[in-house]
Protein backbone atom coordinates (compact mmCIF):
# COMPACT_ATOMS: atom_id res chain seq x y z
CA UNK A 1 0.00 0.00 0.00
CA UNK A 2 1.49 3.43 -0.90
CA UNK A 3 -1.68 5.71 -0.39
CA UNK A 4 -4.38 5.63 1.78
CA UNK A 5 -7.31 8.33 2.31
CA UNK A 6 -8.59 8.59 6.29
CA UNK A 7 -11.54 10.12 7.57
CA UNK A 8 -11.50 11.04 11.36
CA UNK A 9 -13.10 13.50 13.51
CA UNK A 10 -9.79 15.97 13.54
CA UNK A 11 -6.61 16.18 10.79
CA UNK A 12 -4.22 15.12 13.43
CA UNK A 13 -6.29 12.27 14.87
CA UNK A 14 -6.68 10.89 10.27
CA UNK A 15 -3.29 11.68 9.83
CA UNK A 16 -1.65 9.34 13.15
CA UNK A 17 -4.24 6.53 11.73
CA UNK A 18 -2.70 6.68 8.19
CA UNK A 19 0.65 6.69 8.98
CA UNK A 20 -0.05 3.49 11.35
CA UNK A 21 -2.21 2.12 8.30
CA UNK A 22 1.19 2.75 6.70
CA UNK A 23 3.60 2.29 8.93
CA UNK A 24 5.44 5.49 8.03
CA UNK A 25 6.68 7.95 9.69
CA UNK A 26 5.55 12.03 8.72
CA UNK A 27 9.05 12.83 7.30
CA UNK A 28 8.33 9.55 4.53
CA UNK A 29 4.93 10.94 3.47
CA UNK A 30 2.99 13.31 1.48
CA UNK A 31 0.04 14.57 3.11
CA UNK A 32 -3.18 16.41 1.48
CA UNK A 33 -5.96 17.97 3.58
CA UNK A 34 -9.10 16.80 1.32
CA UNK A 35 -11.55 18.15 3.92
CA UNK A 36 -10.98 20.24 7.28
CA UNK A 37 -13.51 18.98 10.50
CA UNK A 38 -15.64 22.49 9.79
CA UNK A 39 -17.51 23.86 12.30
CA UNK A 40 -20.69 21.23 12.16
CA UNK A 41 -20.70 18.54 14.31
CA UNK A 42 -21.57 16.12 11.71
CA UNK A 43 -18.70 17.02 9.43
CA UNK A 44 -14.86 14.95 9.69
CA UNK A 45 -11.44 16.21 8.46
CA UNK A 46 -10.51 13.66 5.42
CA UNK A 47 -6.90 13.37 4.36
CA UNK A 48 -4.88 11.70 1.94
CA UNK A 49 -1.63 10.17 2.97
CA UNK A 50 0.93 9.40 0.07
CA UNK A 51 4.45 7.84 0.58
CA UNK A 52 7.19 10.07 -1.14
CA UNK A 53 7.93 9.57 -4.87
CA UNK A 54 4.25 7.74 -5.44
CA UNK A 55 1.29 9.23 -7.18
CA UNK A 56 -1.63 9.66 -5.48
CA UNK A 57 -4.84 7.68 -6.25
CA UNK A 58 -8.43 8.42 -5.77
CA UNK A 59 -10.36 6.10 -3.43
CA UNK A 60 -12.63 3.73 -5.94
CA UNK A 61 -16.01 3.84 -5.18
CA UNK A 62 -17.22 0.58 -3.14
CA UNK A 63 -14.02 0.70 -0.75
CA UNK A 64 -15.05 -0.86 2.89
CA UNK A 65 -15.72 1.03 5.43
CA UNK A 66 -14.00 0.25 8.80
CA UNK A 67 -14.30 1.18 12.52
CA UNK A 68 -11.31 2.91 14.01
CA UNK A 69 -10.16 0.53 15.66
CA UNK A 70 -9.44 -2.07 13.39
CA UNK A 71 -7.75 0.36 11.25
CA UNK A 72 -4.39 -0.89 11.79
CA UNK A 73 -4.60 -4.77 10.19
CA UNK A 74 -7.52 -3.94 8.34
CA UNK A 75 -6.44 -3.11 5.30
CA UNK A 76 -2.87 -4.99 4.45
CA UNK A 77 -3.21 -6.58 1.23
CA UNK A 78 -6.69 -5.25 0.16
CA UNK A 79 -6.29 -1.65 -1.01
CA UNK A 80 -6.81 2.07 0.64
CA UNK A 81 -8.97 1.93 3.58
CA UNK A 82 -11.10 5.04 4.16
CA UNK A 83 -12.33 4.96 7.71
CA UNK A 84 -15.23 6.00 9.10
CA UNK A 85 -15.26 7.52 13.07
CA UNK A 86 -18.07 7.01 15.43
CA UNK A 87 -20.08 10.09 16.88
CA UNK A 88 -19.45 11.05 20.03
CA UNK A 89 -17.53 13.12 22.53
CA UNK A 90 -14.00 12.60 21.68
CA UNK A 91 -10.55 14.53 22.42
CA UNK A 92 -6.98 14.00 21.79
CA UNK A 93 -4.31 15.92 22.83
CA UNK A 94 -4.07 19.49 21.92
CA UNK A 95 -7.64 19.62 20.23
CA UNK A 96 -9.88 21.18 21.31
CA UNK A 97 -13.04 19.43 22.95
CA UNK A 98 -15.69 17.99 20.36
CA UNK A 99 -19.15 19.11 21.70
CA UNK A 100 -20.50 16.39 19.89
CA UNK A 101 -23.02 14.28 22.08
CA UNK A 102 -23.15 17.80 24.35
CA UNK A 103 -26.67 19.38 24.74
CA UNK A 104 -26.73 22.16 22.65
CA UNK A 105 -25.55 25.92 23.51
CA UNK A 106 -27.18 28.74 22.90
CA UNK A 107 -25.16 31.17 21.00
CA UNK A 108 -25.09 34.88 21.88
CA UNK A 109 -26.61 37.25 19.29
CA UNK A 110 -24.78 39.60 17.47
CA UNK A 111 -25.18 43.18 18.48
CA UNK A 112 -27.64 45.20 16.10
CA UNK A 113 -26.16 48.28 14.91
CA UNK A 114 -26.99 51.35 13.30
CA UNK A 115 -23.73 51.23 11.14
CA UNK A 116 -21.10 48.85 10.01
CA UNK A 117 -18.17 50.71 12.49
CA UNK A 118 -15.65 49.32 10.16
CA UNK A 119 -16.04 51.29 7.50
CA UNK A 120 -17.41 54.73 8.02
CA UNK A 121 -18.27 55.43 4.12
CA UNK A 122 -21.28 53.31 4.76
CA UNK A 123 -24.46 55.51 5.57
CA UNK A 124 -27.71 54.02 7.30
CA UNK A 125 -29.72 54.70 3.54
CA UNK A 126 -26.66 51.75 2.18
CA UNK A 127 -27.67 49.68 5.55
CA UNK A 128 -31.40 50.09 4.47
CA UNK A 129 -30.99 49.16 1.01
CA UNK A 130 -28.65 45.74 2.07
CA UNK A 131 -31.33 44.63 4.35
CA UNK A 132 -34.76 45.57 1.95
CA UNK A 133 -32.89 43.37 -0.61
CA UNK A 134 -32.14 40.32 1.95
CA UNK A 135 -35.72 40.44 3.02
CA UNK A 136 -37.18 40.60 -0.38
CA UNK A 137 -35.27 37.52 -1.24
CA UNK A 138 -36.36 35.62 2.01
CA UNK A 139 -39.83 36.58 0.72
CA UNK A 140 -39.56 35.38 -2.30
CA UNK A 141 -38.33 32.11 -0.40
CA UNK A 142 -41.15 31.76 1.97
CA UNK A 143 -38.75 32.11 4.86
CA UNK A 144 -39.52 34.29 7.84
CA UNK A 145 -36.21 35.26 9.63
CA UNK A 146 -35.08 38.84 11.34
CA UNK A 147 -32.74 40.80 9.08
CA UNK A 148 -30.20 43.11 10.99
CA UNK A 149 -27.12 45.35 10.23
CA UNK A 150 -24.47 44.29 13.09
CA UNK A 151 -20.39 45.72 13.36
CA UNK A 152 -18.01 43.07 11.45
CA UNK A 153 -17.99 39.87 14.00
CA UNK A 154 -14.76 38.88 12.29
CA UNK A 155 -11.70 38.79 14.06
CA UNK A 156 -9.56 39.57 11.16
CA UNK A 157 -10.11 43.63 10.58
CA UNK A 158 -10.57 45.10 6.78
CA UNK A 159 -7.69 46.04 4.62
CA UNK A 160 -7.67 49.78 4.08
CA UNK A 161 -7.74 48.32 0.08
CA UNK A 162 -11.06 46.56 1.10
CA UNK A 163 -14.25 48.30 -0.37
CA UNK A 164 -17.67 49.78 1.75
CA UNK A 165 -18.74 46.79 3.67
CA UNK A 166 -21.87 45.99 5.26
CA UNK A 167 -22.08 43.23 7.62
CA UNK A 168 -26.25 41.44 7.46
CA UNK A 169 -26.92 38.81 9.82
CA UNK A 170 -30.12 36.28 9.10
CA UNK A 171 -31.48 35.44 12.22
CA UNK A 172 -34.53 32.99 13.08
CA UNK A 173 -35.05 28.92 13.61
CA UNK A 174 -33.90 26.63 11.08
CA UNK A 175 -32.12 27.86 8.55
CA UNK A 176 -29.73 25.63 8.02
CA UNK A 177 -30.84 25.57 4.18
CA UNK A 178 -30.20 29.26 3.61
CA UNK A 179 -26.24 27.88 4.42
CA UNK A 180 -25.82 24.47 2.56
CA UNK A 181 -23.39 22.51 2.50
CA UNK A 182 -20.19 24.33 3.43
CA UNK A 183 -21.66 27.14 3.43
CA UNK A 184 -22.60 26.67 -0.92
CA UNK A 185 -26.13 28.05 -0.18
CA UNK A 186 -25.29 31.40 1.51
CA UNK A 187 -22.29 31.75 -0.52
CA UNK A 188 -24.81 31.86 -3.42
CA UNK A 189 -27.22 34.00 -1.53
CA UNK A 190 -24.39 36.45 -0.70
CA UNK A 191 -23.70 36.79 -4.33
CA UNK A 192 -27.30 38.00 -5.25
CA UNK A 193 -27.67 40.11 -3.09
CA UNK A 194 -24.07 41.97 -4.08
CA UNK A 195 -25.77 41.60 -7.71
CA UNK A 196 -28.86 43.63 -6.62
CA UNK A 197 -27.33 45.71 -3.90
CA UNK A 198 -24.67 47.39 -6.47
CA UNK A 199 -27.72 48.21 -9.12
CA UNK A 200 -29.70 50.18 -6.48
CA UNK A 201 -26.43 51.71 -4.65
CA UNK A 202 -24.43 54.73 -6.32
CA UNK A 203 -21.47 53.26 -4.96
CA UNK A 204 -19.87 50.14 -5.51
CA UNK A 205 -20.02 48.54 -1.77
CA UNK A 206 -20.08 44.91 -0.61
CA UNK A 207 -22.39 43.18 1.53
CA UNK A 208 -21.35 40.40 3.45
CA UNK A 209 -24.02 37.91 4.67
CA UNK A 210 -24.30 35.48 7.26
CA UNK A 211 -26.83 33.32 8.71
CA UNK A 212 -27.02 32.78 12.53
CA UNK A 213 -22.77 33.13 13.13
CA UNK A 214 -21.93 30.41 10.53
CA UNK A 215 -18.85 32.77 9.23
CA UNK A 216 -17.89 33.18 12.75
CA UNK A 217 -18.03 29.39 13.38
CA UNK A 218 -15.88 28.80 10.18
CA UNK A 219 -13.66 31.34 10.75
CA UNK A 220 -12.72 29.81 14.07
CA UNK A 221 -12.67 26.17 12.93
CA UNK A 222 -10.02 27.52 9.85
CA UNK A 223 -7.95 29.66 12.55
CA UNK A 224 -7.36 26.49 14.52
CA UNK A 225 -7.22 24.09 11.20
CA UNK A 226 -4.54 26.72 9.97
CA UNK A 227 -2.49 26.69 13.68
CA UNK A 228 -2.47 22.81 13.93
CA UNK A 229 -1.28 22.83 10.09
CA UNK A 230 1.64 25.42 11.03
CA UNK A 231 2.91 23.40 14.24
CA UNK A 232 2.58 20.31 12.06
CA UNK A 233 4.76 21.48 9.14
CA UNK A 234 7.25 23.02 11.49
CA UNK A 235 7.62 19.92 13.40
CA UNK A 236 8.17 17.63 10.14
CA UNK A 237 9.82 19.95 7.97
CA UNK A 238 7.29 18.80 4.99
CA UNK A 239 4.56 21.09 2.91
CA UNK A 240 0.65 20.18 3.26
CA UNK A 241 -1.35 21.10 0.77
CA UNK A 242 -5.02 21.91 2.06
CA UNK A 243 -8.30 21.71 0.59
CA UNK A 244 -9.94 24.00 -2.03
CA UNK A 245 -11.33 27.01 -0.25
CA UNK A 246 -13.14 30.35 -1.53
CA UNK A 247 -10.95 33.94 -1.38
CA UNK A 248 -12.43 34.53 1.98
CA UNK A 249 -10.96 31.46 4.02
CA UNK A 250 -7.82 31.40 2.23
CA UNK A 251 -7.53 34.74 3.51
CA UNK A 252 -8.09 33.85 6.79
CA UNK A 253 -5.40 30.96 6.83
CA UNK A 254 -2.76 33.42 5.02
CA UNK A 255 -3.87 35.78 7.98
CA UNK A 256 -3.30 33.17 11.07
CA UNK A 257 0.27 32.17 10.01
CA UNK A 258 1.11 35.64 8.40
CA UNK A 259 3.33 36.18 11.77
CA UNK A 260 4.24 32.52 12.20
CA UNK A 261 8.25 32.66 11.94
CA UNK A 262 8.48 28.68 10.94
CA UNK A 263 6.28 28.31 7.90
CA UNK A 264 5.04 30.78 4.83
CA UNK A 265 1.47 30.18 2.63
CA UNK A 266 1.02 30.48 -1.26
CA UNK A 267 -1.94 29.87 -2.66
CA UNK A 268 -2.13 27.80 -6.38
CA UNK A 269 -4.55 26.43 -8.65
CA UNK A 270 -7.33 27.79 -10.84
CA UNK A 271 -11.01 28.84 -9.89
CA UNK A 272 -12.98 26.59 -7.56
CA UNK A 273 -9.51 24.21 -7.32
CA UNK A 274 -7.43 27.12 -5.40
CA UNK A 275 -5.79 25.83 -2.35
CA UNK A 276 -3.50 26.98 0.20
CA UNK A 277 -0.25 25.49 1.05
CA UNK A 278 1.32 25.69 4.15
CA UNK A 279 5.40 25.15 4.18
CA UNK A 280 8.58 25.32 5.91
CA UNK A 281 10.31 28.69 5.59
CA UNK A 282 13.72 27.87 3.92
Amino acid sequence: MTSVEIQAYSVDEAVRLALEQLELGEQDVDIEILSDAGPDEGDEALVRVTAKGMASQPIPRGTRTVQAGSARGAGHGSGPVRERRQPGVRRVPGDRPSSRGAPPRERPRPQVTERARDVDRVDEAEEKVAKEIVRELLAQMGIAADVVAVDNPSTMALDPEDPPTIFIEILGQDLGMLIGRRGDHLSQLQYLVNLIANRRLENWTRVVVDVEGYRTRREESLIGLAERIGRQVARSRRPIILEPMPPNERRIVHLTLRSNPDVTTESSGEGNMRRVTVQPRA
